[in-house]
């Protein structure tokens, strides 16, 4: 399963472990055209992928789509949460509180939810990868990004 996989680096991701054998998830907040699309490549070149729609920062899309996942292949054997959750660029100064905290808030219930869906089978299974995508802007900073580059620190600091 990789997040946000209907472009980028995450369609990148999804077709190269499509070719490496892999059964792959192409999640999509609300790109569907686009993972399917993804799909489509990744079928035409003989692998195998299905598109799921989930916006994995509400409660019951993960869960839904982690129950899609069990029923059609068995679990997720490798989770790859690349998905961008949206964030305010600006200014410390013109930041607030409801924006730094809720871009962490989203950012953390996102890959902890993510991970509680699926660690359960790969435990069971005697199997499994987790791979987290952040950014050097965690340790680095650049003006106007302290909300993803603050949320994304403490997302290294979860994985």
């Amino acid at each position: 399963m990789i997040t946000g996989a209907s472009r980028g680096i995450g369609a990148a991701t999804a077709r190269v472990l499509a070719e490496r054998g892999f059964r792959v998830v192409v999640n999509h907040r609300a790109s569907g055209p686009q993972a399917e699309e993804v799909v489509a490549d990744i079928t035409a070149g003989g692998g195998e992928a299905v598109a799921i729609q989930a916006d994995i920062t509400v409660p019951g899309d993960v869960s839904a789509m982690a129950d899609e996942i069990a029923q059609r292949w068995g679990g997720v054997d490798v989770l790859v949460h690349n998905a961008l959750i949206p964030f305010v660029v600006t200014s410390f100064a013109d930041l607030t509180w409801e924006q730094l905290g809720g871009k962490v808030n989203a950012e953390l219930y996102a890959a902890y939810s993510l991970t509680k869906a699926v660690v359960p089978g790969m435990i069971s299974r005697g199997y499994g990868r987790l791979i987290y995508l952040t950014t050097g802007l965690s340790r680095r900073p650049r003006g106007g990004m302290i909300a993803l580059g603050t949320a994304k620190a403490a997302l290294d600091q979860f994985v």
